[in-house]
């Protein structure tokens, strides 16, 4: 099924030659923000006509980059909100918009071509070898 977040995602992959949601941020002018913000993971701001995303410091690199293509999931879907990614619970959310950037954030960073890499690993192994949640990649597959 291709949905409207994987379609975007397949679109900026296109546009900017890359799956990094650091780059395509810095590319359409997103600034982002490194900061001990505790309990939170990462959050996007609207600020004065500023996109803004925050992301905790202390959280390893491979959870920045998830952290960060969840964000730019909510910049992207909804611009003008403002949004908290706590760090608990938040891939089991039931609220429509974390859905959409967790959606987002997958086809972003697990799309088709790198599944293709690894044809006879299961879907935990994939979350493994990616450094991804298996509550993600299940949300990839609709079984969520």
């Amino acid at each position: 099924m291709i949905t409207k977040e994987k379609e975007e995602a397949v679109k900026l992959i296109k546009k900017y030659k890359t799956n990094n949601p650091f780059e395509i941020a810095e590319h359409k002018k997103i600034q982002i923000f490194y900061c001990d913000l505790k309990e939170l993971r990462g959050m996007y701001r609207y600020y004065k006509r500023n996109k803004q995303i925050f992301i905790n410091s202390t959280l390893p690199d491979y959870t920045q980059k998830l952290v960060c293509g969840h964000e730019l999931g909510h910049a992207i879907f909804h611009p003008n909100l403002n949004t908290p990614f706590f760090e608990s619970n938040t891939f089991f959310s039931k609220n429509k918009l974390e859905i959409q950037a967790n959606r987002f954030a997958i086809e972003l960073l697990l799309p088709d071509y790198i599944i293709n890499n690894y044809p006879e690993y299961t879907l935990e192994q994939i979350a493994r070898v990616e450094c991804l949640p298996i509550e993600l990649i299940r949300l990839k597959y609709g079984s969520y």
